[in-house]
């Protein structure tokens, strides 16, 4: 009996190396571990066998003797076999361990993305909210100085440029509260917003306009001088606006 069974052990065994890789790793495992249950007792029996065979080594030596170093050399084969069983599931462990960990990690990588994209959204809705607030207060106070309520539209754009100073309505702001000044008899206040536009926002489409309006201003306090720079200054600053023909007119009279 020994002697048919050990081959065809052998045999099955020595399938486990070619068929393994077909499983994925939970099915390998399982595989793996019957595998090495089914070596573990076959051994447990083949040392039993040889325990018996020893009592009756007596009378029967010579056979027995062939029989129990054949046996020997099956367990010495199974063993070997068992270690490459074992090493191979060590590798499947550690190889599940591996992707649990990168799992983990990419896990923890989404999870930072999207609290950073949580922030950045949430900071747009403020900023969004800021200048919605903004252009309404905007709205408000421009409705003011239509209405011939300069003093409260000088209080109302000095408001907003307190409350909002980098929104997108504050070089419009700006030119506006210095028309409002101005209506109001505040030159002082109105030539200084206006220079805060021109030096502030260079490029905005209000700067010409705070040039001219500077030197309209000057001009009826008499400062020719101030009012002579004043437009030259938006001549060379922009000159392809319609503010600077008209204050190239202007200067070819002074």
């Amino acid at each position: 009996m020994p002697k048919r069974l050990i081959p065809l052990l052998l045999s099955l065994s020595l399938l486990v190396p070619a068929h393994a890789g077909l499983f994925d790793d939970d099915e390998a495992r399982k595989q793996i571990a019957t595998i090495r249950d089914t070596h573990q007792r076959k051994l447990d029996e083949l040392q039993e066998l040889i325990s018996k065979l020893d009592a009756r080594i007596g009378k029967q030596s010579v056979e027995v003797n062939g029989a129990i170093e054949e046996l020997k050399q099956q367990i010495a084969d199974l063993r070997g076999q068992l270690e490459v069983v074992n090493y191979t599931l060590d590798g499947l462990q550690k190889r599940q361990k591996d992707l649990y960990v990168d799992l983990d990690q990419r896990v923890r990588n989404l999870e930072q993305s999207k609290g950073q994209a949580d922030a950045t959204a949430a900071a747009q809705a403020k900023q969004a909210q800021a200048e919605a607030d903004a252009a309404a207060a905007y709205d408000a106070a421009y409705k003011l100085y239509t209405d011939g309520k300069h003093k409260a539209a000088v209080q109302a754009f000095s408001a907003l440029l307190k409350n909002a100073p980098q929104s997108q309505v504050a070089p419009a702001t700006m030119f506006w509260l210095g028309m409002s000044a101005a209506k109001n008899g505040d030159t002082s206040t109105a030539i200084d917003s206006w220079n805060q536009l021109v030096n502030a926002y260079p490029d905005d489409p209000k700067a010409p306009d705070a040039l001219n309006a500077t030197a309209m201003v000057q001009l009826q306090k008499g400062d020719k001088k101030g009012a002579k720079k004043s437009l030259q200054l938006l001549v060379n600053a922009y000159p392809r606006t319609d503010a600077a023909k008209d204050a190239k007119k202007l200067l070819k009279g002074m």
